[in-house]
């Protein structure tokens, strides 16, 4: 299980792990995910009908078998794939959770924390309201999910989170958020990413 950059242990907790497996070529690719929730959740996360949190972190640990470097692939030369096979398989969690993933709004290429190029990929998604628990005539929040994907010397780093697009008003009336807010969302994922500490099998 990866463990949170110090600069958000203390803000930030674990909810639970999720495994799953997949095959690229003749690489068997078992991915560990390790979702973190805020330590005081906003009354959002209660309204809405899913165990996966609007406003969430994730990490994720993968073990190749065989290893990458037993069959000679680089991470850098299948980093494109890396970075689909990824946000596929973090769309399925989401839709098994019963969030709607809409599209990809946008595909970046970022300096990842090792100074390699990596690749994030935004989301647009909305997640269901329960309707016991709002005013809110309307039945979905609108959220983004960032994923990021960097090459590492034998594995990938991948890493990111969900931002809420929407917020409950004191009413429990469904409302924008305001951009400040929406920005220090955006950083901590953007924090998560940049301090990951990778662990890395070097026997895998």
């Amino acid at each position: 299980m990866t463990d949170l950059p110090e600069s958000l242990a203390e803000t930030w907790t674990t909810l639970g792990t999720r495994v799953g497996e997949t095959s690229v070529l003749v690489v068997s690719i078992t991915a560990e995910t390790t979702l973190y929730e805020p330590v005081d959740p906003s009354p959002l996360a209660d309204t809405v009908a899913t165990e996966f949190p609007p406003r969430s972190l994730f990490a994720v640990d993968l073990e190749f078998s065989p290893s990458l470097s037993s069959v000679g692939i680089s991470p850098e030369s299948v980093r494109s794939k890396a970075a689909s096979t990824a946000r596929d398989q973090f769309v399925e969690m989401l839709a098994d959770d019963g969030v709607v993933v809409e599209g990809v709004r946008d595909e970046l290429e970022f300096d990842g924390p090792n100074g390699s190029a990596g690749t994030w990929s935004v989301l647009d998604v909305t997640y269901p309201v329960d309707a016991d628990r709002t005013a809110t005539d309307g039945d979905r929040v609108r959220a983004e999910a960032h994923v990021a994907v960097w090459p590492a010397e034998t594995t990938f780093g991948v890493a990111g989170g969900t931002v809420p697009l929407e917020d409950l008003d004191d009413a429990g009336l469904i409302e924008d958020r305001a951009d400040a807010e929406l920005e220090r969302d955006r950083e901590r994922v953007s924090t998560l990413v940049k301090e990951l500490d990778l662990e890395v099998d070097e026997d895998a």
